[in-house]
């Protein structure tokens, strides 16, 4: 009976232990929630944007906005190729927004999100754009066709994308 006791003692105590050191969701920053969702330095500028604040950007505001879904292999692999070019041009924000969570809303501001963006059914992500005073500038998208691959050589074309990309927007 002792051994029982002093085993749920010794496991309450490392649980609490444990669950000290571990923050909630809620806590996290955005920075930190990127780097969980797409596996990168949590040092890192992605900041999550809302429909609102995606919208916001075309009210003659300029920024750097990455579409992905980090249940997609093809998005992580460019997130990752992104911070990478994002931490070499000490980039400090970039939004982040993740169409593929909302898609099935279908509603007005979505619909003109896709609009502005040039979105359809057919896109694929991830995608890059480089929005000044309020329109789109340019935009770099990794297309995905059946020899596509995520090697070495395929992240040093997509760094050279996105170099030329972030360039233009410094």
């Amino acid at each position: 009976m002792k051994k029982v006791v002093v085993l749920i003692v010794v496991c309450s105590v490392l649980f609490f232990l444990g669950g000290c050191s571990i923050k909630k969701t809620e806590e996290l920053t955005d920075a930190e929630k990127f780097a969980n969702e797409y596996s990168i330095s949590k040092k890192n500028p992605f900041q999550y944007a809302t429909m609102d604040d995606v919208l916001e950007l075309f009210e003659n505001k300029s920024g750097i906005l990455f579409l992905g879904d980090s249940d997609s292999e093809w998005s992580t692999f460019g997130a990752r190729v992104l911070n990478k070019v994002l931490k070499e041009e000490k980039v400090s924000q970039v939004y982040y927004f993740n169409p593929e969570r909302i898609k099935n809303k279908k509603g007005e501001k979505f619909q003109k999100i896709c609009e502005l963006l040039d979105l359809n059914e057919d896109s694929s992500l991830p995608i890059v754009y480089i929005i000044s005073d309020g329109k789109v500038i340019d935009s770099a998208d990794y297309l995905v066709h059946e020899d596509s691959s995520m090697d070495e050589d395929s992240a040093v074309q997509l760094e050279k994308e996105y170099l030329d990309l972030i360039s233009e927007y410094i």
